[in-house]
């Protein structure tokens, strides 16, 4: 996503002092675990940690050809479904959707990009050409991957946009389903960010509202709604998919007031409704911001406050509210945190009080060479460089633990559901997983700000220890996610294994330890995940 200048977007922090602790400080706190399952806890989905790509470089993440998958994307997303029993789910359009038209004189794709400048080095395509076999590409992803497919509206021409919608449906349902059978498409979503549509992009300007932008949408889902077989067990509709930077005007309110969802037929085809959520931009005058700003325990909290009003809204429509895009900073993130080990602690968090707020999933933004990543599919050259000076191989990124451990937490159960448990301290933050209303598991993070990686020092590294009450008695086991620093790129490890390999898959053996005396001991700028026996 790229955020303009001119858009005001209000975003708190509480910003933590930067320190050099070569002699450590030992905090106790203590965190008071409920005796039951919390009412207001929310069901977890499987597919919370998921994925957004950028179209625009669709086969790098897919594997060039049909039939010949990229091995590295495959490994690095089977570690994650292996942790769930589930595979993630790729949403797989943005920007690109919305500059797409179809060319069948392709295989697979051509695109045009812009010339890369200091703010936005590895720039979106300006247009793409969709290919006989570009919709087919989904079939090299691991069996089970659920996938929501984007197509053009910001063309306003409803006869390319069931041609999208057609080639989808060969893809998946027609003559050529055989080459995805071991996938399933699950969304189709008409257009990305309309509300976005009037600052600049041709044939629309001011006069274009929510108002006119539900119309469309419900036409345009007539049309494609007679080529492809929408609703039941196979895909159904997304409509939104806004910014959110343009509210109070673009909301999803503004567009079920509008009559989005007031044809009965479409409505039978809908079942979620997309949003996107960043915390903030990179560039463009937006002010950088400081070490510790990102997981700063306070602004994660303003920044999911802004949208409940908007998920309430939705869910009282009977549907899931789901971010479809989004991640650390738009326009790709900020270098020097998104690409850190900051990013990987604040997308923990980020994931799980979204998920206690009955978000079902969160789709982290990907393209190739973007700041904010959780992995790189393909080597690359220097200008698409995401910031960790590793253009030579694919490779993961930081936040790519975020993924791992929260998949830990949700199990395999299927029937697990998460909740907030408050704390005394700012950086100190803690969730519960419940299974048939027993306490499982727990997340536990600490945010202070850490920023020594001498070997010598870790030794003085700030800590808490934190004392579990309502837990004395319990056997418990403890796996630990290990940076150096907050601003680390490298040597991150999670239960004492290494993810960032030629081949994607971890090296080392799994390492856990006993909870002792139900008090548990955790290092600035590090996360656990307590398992309950």
């Amino acid at each position: 996503m790229r955020i303009p200048l001119d858009v005001a977007h209000s975003v708190v922090r509480a910003l933590h002092a930067i320190r050099d602790d070569s002699a450590g400080n030992v905090t106790q706190t203590s965190v008071h675990i409920p005796g039951n399952q919390p009412a207001w806890a929310e069901p977890l989905s499987p597919n919370l940690a998921a994925f957004s790509i950028e179209m625009d470089r669709w086969p790098d993440w897919a594997g060039q050809k049909v039939g010949q998958p990229n091995q590295y994307t495959n490994q690095v997303l089977t570690n994650l479904g292996e942790r769930t029993g589930v595979m993630p789910y790729l949403r797989v359009g943005a920007n690109s959707e919305d500059r797409a038209t179809i060319d069948l004189s392709f295989e697979v794709m051509n695109a045009t990009f812009p010339a890369p400048t200091a703010e936005v080095p590895v720039p979106e395509a300006d247009h793409i050409f969709i290919g006989r076999d570009f919709y087919a590409l989904s079939g090299n992803l691991p069996a089970g991957t659920p996938f929501q497919w984007g197509i053009n509206l910001a063309s306003l021409n409803r006869t390319e946009t069931i041609a999208q919608a057609k080639l989808v449906a060969e893809a998946f349902q027609g003559d050529r389903a055989d080459l995805t059978a071991n996938v399933w498409l699950d969304g189709l979503e008409i257009g990305n960010e309309p509300d976005y549509y009037g600052t600049g992009k041709q044939g629309f300007d001011a006069t274009w509202t929510p108002a006119n932008y539900s119309q469309t949408w419900v036409d345009y889902a007539k049309g494609v709604s007679e080529v492809i077989q929408l609703g039941g067990d196979g895909p159904h509709l997304t409509p939104g998919a806004m910014t959110g930077f343009t509210t109070p005007i673009w909301t999803p309110q503004a567009t079920f007031g509008a009559g989005i969802l007031d044809d009965d037929d479409i409505r039978a085809l809908v079942t979620q409704y997309n949003a996107h959520v960043y915390s903030g931009a990179f560039g463009y005058g937006y002010p950088l911001t400081p070490v510790g700003g990102l997981m700063d325990k306070s602004s994660v909290r303003a920044n999911t406050t802004l949208r409940a009003s908007e998920v309430k809204a939705v869910r009282s429509q009977g549907l899931s509210y789901v971010f479809a895009e989004g991640n650390s900073y738009g326009n790709h993130g900020q270098p020097g945190t998104s690409n850190t080990a900051e990013g990987a602690l604040w997308a923990l968090d980020w994931m799980l009080q979204l998920a206690s707020m009955g978000i079902e999933r969160m789709h982290f933004h990907h393209g190739v060479g973007f700041r904010y990543n959780l992995f790189q599919p393909v080597a690359t050259d220097a200008n698409h460089d995401d910031g960790t000076n590793m253009t030579q191989r694919a490779h993961i990124l930081p936040a790519y633990h975020a993924a791992l451990i929260v998949n830990e937490a949700i199990g395999t159960s299927g029937n697990s559901y998460v909740a907030e448990i408050s704390t005394a301290n700012d950086n100190v933050v803690a969730y519960g997983i419940w299974e048939d209303e027993d306490l499982v598991r727990m997340v536990v993070t600490n945010t202070e700000v850490y920023t020594t990686d001498d070997e010598a020092a870790q030794k003085g590294r700030n800590k808490f220890e934190v004392n579990l009450v309502g837990a004395e008695g319990r056997n418990a086991t403890v796996k630990r996610l290990f940076v150096p620093q907050t601003t680390a790129q490298h040597g991150i490890t999670w239960a004492g294994q290494n993810f960032d390999t030629e081949d994607g898959k971890p090296t080392g053996k799994v390492t856990e330890e006993s909870l002792d005396n139900s008090v548990l001991e955790i290092e600035a700028s590090s996360a656990a995940l307590i398992c309950f026996k």
